[in-house]
């Protein structure tokens, strides 16, 4: 007996109906893609279209190319069985001539529009589509060429940037971010310039008075929250500028959070509760008014700071004839919407629009989808567009809408909805569910049955009940099952692995029960831990493959990697030096480390071998420094990524990649880390010290892994935004630890009421590890309520997406209590299975006790404060040459103005710059703005410049056989160390001290290195510049001695230049 399907109906129409337009909700596992099929198919079967008239827009390139074989397969099934010829005839016709009907995603198929009319989309001819890590190189290129524009032609702008208390720096990520909603109005205002000092002297005469009930004795267990706000804030009230707003704010900002008094850290618990009270109090009255108040004047001075960017991004794409994947979208909406003989061409052209995933669309192809069929080509307002009978078919899943952040809007997918209905067309529900047996729908439904409305609201889809097709037929391994982590695992690390130990081995267990590894899909709500769950799985030789983003510094031969080409950047970092020979690419033990040391050896890359270390180690060490010496050759000698290239061979990373059981995914990782690499060289970043800051960046941030093996037998893992339309027998919904409220990564709301859009966009800049808000607009709680809704709604459909991706099993991972589980509303179903996990057998190390006798216990603790005592002798201190410097004895020199940190540390980078042979025309004026110092100066610091080319050094440069540039340094001094004594002359010191410092510029002439420290000081008088040299002359004697041990090579000369009198001064 056939079961029967219960939106039969709903079916068949879709079918038949041909000359009728439908939306179709379409629930998950219900088929949508089979009904896709069979209109197209029935198009063609009832000469409704020929093939070429036909357009399918998917989501997804992948989703096309299923689209287009089960559409052609399902052609060939009615081509076969048809017994009319004229029937017969049509099919075959669609069959031979199936590539001229466009199966594609909206953006192949915008960008086909516009190559088949580009003069009136006002378009280059040989325009080219840009991809997205190609568009965001074009808009950091515009983004520089912006701010080089700025500083030639308005360096006010800076300034004015300057005076929020924002670097220009930080506003590029928010750039990345608003040039993908190019289309909306950004939304700001400007308002008055907020008066803050009255309150400021006002608020700062409370805090002082607080002050006087801080104890001036720091507590045993610190100072509490409230406490080192006050303090803070009158420390720094000392050096701030009260006349500059940005530094009231600060202050201000100290006080912007919740803080609690702890009492038994109080004289008197009365004053820190009446402080207390009294703080929260005019702060909230007064001083919070003024933090929205500033930043809502800030607002509008970003938004057109950043919307002149833009314009320099659109210009620059403009000239090279560039469209990304927004342009083609915009440009055709323009080109449909303003030219009715253009869309009369293409309506007559392309008569059948069929729109699949409907509930993930960009609002702009909203519009073109109701140009392209609508009745009247003359109207421009596309919700006032009434489609032509038949001509627009859309299928979609509202409970699916889980694309908010990329632009996709359920305000947009409501409104079309409306319109279908409203210009004759229907609503179809397709809630049979083809894909999951009816004991895992059974128990979703009465949790979703809970969380989403019986009608659809604003904010969320209707319920509708997944009505199971297929009945369990008492399998093995079927229904809702929950893995739970133990209470006595608490921290995130701990109970990631123990949940991926219980994922591999239950997955292990059921492939050893005749599974495949294809069966089962690990789906996480974030890209967090993704890498550790693969690991753990490949660990027990299952396959794997991964979908997203990965960090590829969660992987320890990447971690090493980095490490290994750090250390390089600062070849006398004995730190480093050390984490590198203790490496997966050298391998060399702590003991092994211990009798080097003990052996005289010194931790450099130039040190020599002790001849003291036994003959083995010796070997050991002798392989390594001859590789390292090696690599470092190769890094003098090559560009920085083919240099990189080939110390990863030397060192044999691609074996150990193999050696590690390492899969496809990891080696596909280096390859598109290498590429990346050769772009940044490409781009200008020429240095090996900026291609590691970019290696830094590919290797610790989210990194998008080309998936080239989504059929192999793996198990497939991935967050759940790259789940979408994927089904797996056995579905696992692991990381039980993690769940983050939507308020927290809150920063934008989109209006898209009427016929315009809004947006209303915040401002953050990174402050340790949190965002720190620095910019709002006006009435932004109103717009953060309503976004707020939107996305904590969302959250519901993503859990059901996840859960509904499963065919026969659903486990969801568990951890006590539940309250950091993304997943935890599926803990509502009843009487879920607990699965019993095999345990892991843990072996105990017994270690013998050391002995402790009463004469060596009391020595010990002769005071019960003795380990205080001993706690605070100094074990090490850390050091540079420039630091304790007794300056009195330079006081009594006139100084010209103009002078200070920042000149000096301008002079320094474009000397670097210089020696380097960088191109310095327009650098200066960067540099200068860098710095925040008048632009004006740029001629003073083009003489310094000449200056030097024409200097006997710059001659002797020219001939150098090696020049090194800002070369830093780490040197560990132990007391009997020859440096000591130029450290510290206190005759009880006996601690090691750690040095750092970097060398303004080395270069060796003749096998001899000299050393060169460049000097900003203005002296009025020029004998008082033999004072400066006499009192410099200590660091560069140490600067000698150091780099003399540190290379084992021979410093002939330390010279000083004082740039002032353009003078070289050797010593």
């Amino acid at each position: 007996m056939t079961k029967e399907i219960l939106d039969q109906v709903a079916r068949d129409k879709i079918k038949s109906q041909l000359k009728r337009n439908f939306l179709v909700e379409a629930g998950a596992g219900s088929g949508k893609t089979t009904s896709l099929v069979d209109r197209m198919v029935n198009l063609i079967y009832t000469g409704t279209a020929e093939i070429q008239e036909i357009v399918a827009i998917t989501f997804t390139r992948k989703a096309a190319d299923e689209l287009k074989v089960r559409f052609q397969a399902k052609l060939e099934e009615a081509w076969k069985k048809e017994l009319d010829l004229d029937i017969e005839f049509r099919l075959g016709e669609a069959l031979q001539n199936i590539e001229r009907c466009f199966l594609g995603t909206v953006h192949a198929y915008c960008a086909k529009l516009l190559r088949e009319r580009p003069i009136e989309a006002n378009l280059d001819l040989t325009f080219k589509e840009l991809e997205e890590s190609d568009d965001l190189d074009i808009l950091e290129e515009a983004w520089q060429l912006h701010l080089q524009n700025l500083i030639n032609e308005e360096p006010h702008h800076f300034e004015l940037i300057g005076e929020l208390g924002i670097s220009v720096d930080n506003l590029f990520p928010w750039l990345k971010r608003l040039k993908e909603y190019s289309d909306v109005d950004w939304v700001t205002e400007s308002v008055p310039k907020p008066v803050l000092q009255p309150e400021y002297q006002s608020f700062m005469l409370l805090i002082k008075e607080a002050k006087r009930c801080v104890p001036e004795e720091e507590p045993p267990k610190g100072y509490d929250s409230l406490q080192k706000a006050i303090l803070t804030a009158v420390q720094k009230e000392k050096f701030i500028n009260p006349s500059k707003e940005k530094d009231i704010i600060s202050i201000f900002e100290l006080f912007d959070k919740n803080l609690k008094p702890t009492y038994n850290r109080w004289p008197a618990k009365e004053d820190a509760k009446f402080y207390e009270e009294k703080i929260t109090a005019v702060f909230e009255v007064s001083i919070k008014p003024l933090i929205q108040a500033w930043k809502e004047y800030c607002h509008p001075i970003i938004i057109n700071f950043l919307q002149d960017a833009v314009q320099t991004y659109k210009q620059l794409k403009k000239e090279r004839s560039l469209l990304n994947f927004q342009d083609l979208m915009i440009h055709t909406s323009k080109l449909l919407k303003g030219n009715p003989e253009v869309r009369t061409y293409f309506q007559a052209k392309y008569r059948y629009l069929l729109v699949d995933e409907f509930q993930d669309t960009d609002p702009i192809q909203a519009e073109i989808m109701f140009y392209l069929t609508s009745d009247d080509i003359n109207e421009k307002i596309w919700t006032k567009c009434k489609p032509k009978e038949g001509s627009l078919f859309v299928v979609g899943d509202p409970k699916q809408a889980i694309y908010r952040f990329r632009r996709a809007d359920i305000d947009t997918y409501n409104r079309v909805k409306q319109l279908i209905e409203e210009h004759g067309g229907e609503v179809l529900q397709l809630t049979t569910n083809f894909r999951t047996l009816d004991t895992v729908t059974k128990e979703l439904n009465n949790v979703f049955e809970k969380h989403l409305p019986e009608v659809e609201s604003d904010y969320q889809a209707a319920y509708r009940p997944l009505i199971a097709f297929h009945e369990d037929q008492g399998e093995d391994f079927t229904g809702v099952k929950r893995l739970s982590v133990p209470a006595d695992y608490k921290k995130k690390e701990e109970v990631i692995l123990i949940d991926a130990e219980n994922i591999a081995l239950t997955i292990q267990n059921l492939i050893e029960q005749g599974h495949n590894a294809k069966d089962f899909m690990v789906l996480t709500r974030y890209t967090d831990g993704v890498a550790s769950y693969a690991k753990t799985i490949e660990d027990m030789g299952i396959p794997v493959s991964i979908s997203g983003e990965v960090i590829l510094g969660e992987t320890r031969e990447f971690q090493d990697l980095w490490i290994l080409l750090k250390s390089f950047l600062d070849p006398t970092d004995e730190v480093g030096f050390v984490a590198v020979l203790r490496g997966i690419f050298f391998g060399i033990s702590d003991q092994e480390l211990y009798q080097w040391k003990q052996a005289g050896g010194r931790f450099s890359i130039y040190a020599k071998i002790p001849a003291e270390i036994p003959i083995v180690l010796k070997d050991k060490f002798e392989i390594t420094w001859d590789k390292l010496q090696r690599c470092q050759k190769l890094i003098r000698t090559l560009s920085p990524t083919a240099a990189i290239e080939k110390i990863i061979e030397e060192v044999g990373f691609y074996p150990l990649l193999l050696k590690n059981g390492r899969n496809k995914r990891t080696y596909r990782s280096l390859l598109q880390m290498l590429e990346a690499l050769r772009k940044q060289e490409t781009n200008g970043n020429t240095t090996y010290k900026q291609v590691i800051e970019a290696l830094t960046e590919l290797i610790f941030e989210k990194t998008v892994v080309a998936n080239l093996e989504e059929d192999a037998d793996a198990v497939r893992i991935m967050n759940i935004h790259k789940a979408k339309g994927l089904e797996a027998p056995i579905v696992f919904l692991a990381h039980p630890v993690k769940s983050v409220s939507p308020e927290s990564f809150l920063s934008q709301h989109i209006n898209r009421e009427d016929y315009t859009s809004k947006g209303y966009f915040t401002f953050t800049v990174k402050n340790g590890y949190a965002d720190k808000e620095i910019a709002i607009p006006l009435e932004w709680d109103t717009h953060k309520t309503e976004e707020l809704m939107y996305l904590s709604e969302e959250e519901q459909r993503i859990i059901y997406v996840a859960a509904t991706r499963a065919e026969k099993a659903l486990i969801i991972s568990s951890h006590t209590g539940n309250k950091k589980n993304p997943w935890n509303i599926l803990f509502e179903m009843e009487n879920i299975e607990e699965i019993e996990v095999p345990e892991i057998e843990v072996f105990e190390i017994n270690l013998e006790p050391k002995e402790l006798t009463l004469s060596e216990y009391k020595a010990k603790t002769v005071s019960k404060n003795a380990w205080l005592d001993q706690s605070k002798m100094k074990t090490f201190e850390y050091w540079s040459p420039t630091k304790d410097k007794d300056y009195s004895e330079l006081i009594t020199i006139e100084r010209e103005s103009g002078g200070g940190k920042d000149w000096g540390t301008l002079i320094h980078d474009v000397f670097e710059k210089a020696v380097q042979g960088h191109e310095l025309s327009n650098y200066i004026k960067v540099a200068l703005n860098k710095f925040k110092l008048p632009i004006e100066r740029e001629e003073e610091v083009k003489s310094y410049l000449q200056n030097l080319r024409k200097s006997l050094l710059w001659d002797e440069l020219v001939t150098a056989e090696e020049v090194l540039t800002e070369v830093p340094f780490t040197l560990k001094v132990e007391k009997a160390h020859t440096l000591y004594t130029l450290i510290t002359k206190n005759p009880e010191d006996t601690h090691p001290f750690y040095v750092k410092g970097t060398i303004d510029l080395i270069y060796k002439k003749n096998g001899s290195w000299n050393i060169v420290d460049y000097k900003t000081d203005r002296a009025k008088q020029v004998e008082d510049y033999e004072k400066l040299q006499a009192f410099y002359s200590s660091q560069l004697t140490f600067y000698k001695q150091a780099w003399e041990e540190l290379t084992e090579e021979s410093v002939s000369k330390e010279i000083l230049y004082f740039i002032e009198p353009n003078q070289l001064r050797a010593l």
